[in-house]
């Protein structure tokens, strides 16, 4: 498994422009080069800044359908770069979402908005997604928003879990079910109670539902933990919070980290 973080910000980031620097672009990730998870408003920035490759995309995997998630623009200019006589950029998004994401006409045929809603299984060409309702209160009535857990042919899995706060039931019991190899954790409020909690997590909400997963067996001596979506005005900056982090477990992510197993 390889992860490229992209962006690690939560929407409280301003643009930085080409150079990232010591500031965050809005979280998004490539997974083994071939799978965009996320696709905001900063996206074809990181991707020019950090040299991918867009004509290795395959899939997009849209979490939730707010703007530093899901920025339509950002995926047509993907699939404008993209070599066309490729199959079309296959990007899964809540089914409403797609009512207000309608693709160019000069487009069709290079991309294609695939619905889904949470509980939903799809395939990512070998890679299996099972989507799940996450605590994350969206705006417009009837979209909403998901976790992704992603198993891969060798076995390994990855869990996904950007944006909201406590899992809601039904997750949280999927999750007791299965292994979790590699988890991207969101950690928008830092160590504060901010009022953000009630969609958000902060730290000490991550390291309760740690050692919950830890007691049901869902993550091993060996699972790899990453904390990303951070919030400009609530969390410190990175060469002083990765040292707290990595002392309780986790991998603070900063935009540009290539991660591989």
């Amino acid at each position: 498994m390889k992860l490229h973080f992209l962006g690690t910000g939560a929407a409280d980031w301003p643009d930085p422009g080409q150079n990232v620097g010591d500031g965050r672009r809005l979280s998004s990730m490539v997974v083994n080069e071939s799978l965009m998870i996320d696709c905001g408003s900063m996206t074809i920035e990181a991707i020019d800044e950090f040299n991918i490759d867009v004509d290795k995309l395959r899939h997009v995997v849209i979490s939730h359908p707010h703007g530093d998630h899901f920025k339509m623009s950002q995926l047509c200019e993907i699939a404008t770069r993209r070599d066309h006589a490729l199959p079309a950029l296959k990007v899964f998004v809540n089914r409403k979402a797609i009512e207000r994401s309608p693709i160019p006409s000069e487009l069709i045929g290079r991309i294609e908005l695939i619905g889904y809603e949470p509980w939903d299984v799809f395939k990512c060409d070998d890679v299996s997604v099972t989507t799940m309702p996450a605590n994350h209160e969206l705006e417009i009535k009837g979209e909403l928003a998901a976790h992704l857990y992603f198993e891969f042919p060798d076995g390994k899995t990855l869990f996904y879990a950007l944006d909201g706060a406590w899992f809601v039931p039904d997750t949280w019991r999927f999750l007791q079910k299965h292994r979790m190899d590699v988890i991207i954790w969101e950690l928008t409020c830092g160590s504060l109670a901010d009022w953000r909690l009630w969609a958000h997590c902060n730290l000490g909400m991550v390291k309760l539902m740690t050692d919950a997963f830890r007691f049901d067996g869902s993550i091993h001596d060996h699972t790899v933990m990453f904390c990303s979506h951070l919030a400009r005005t609530l969390c410190p900056p990175q060469d002083i919070y990765e040292r707290e982090l990595r002392t309780n477990g986790y991998i603070l992510a900063h935009d540009g980290l290539v991660w591989e197993d």
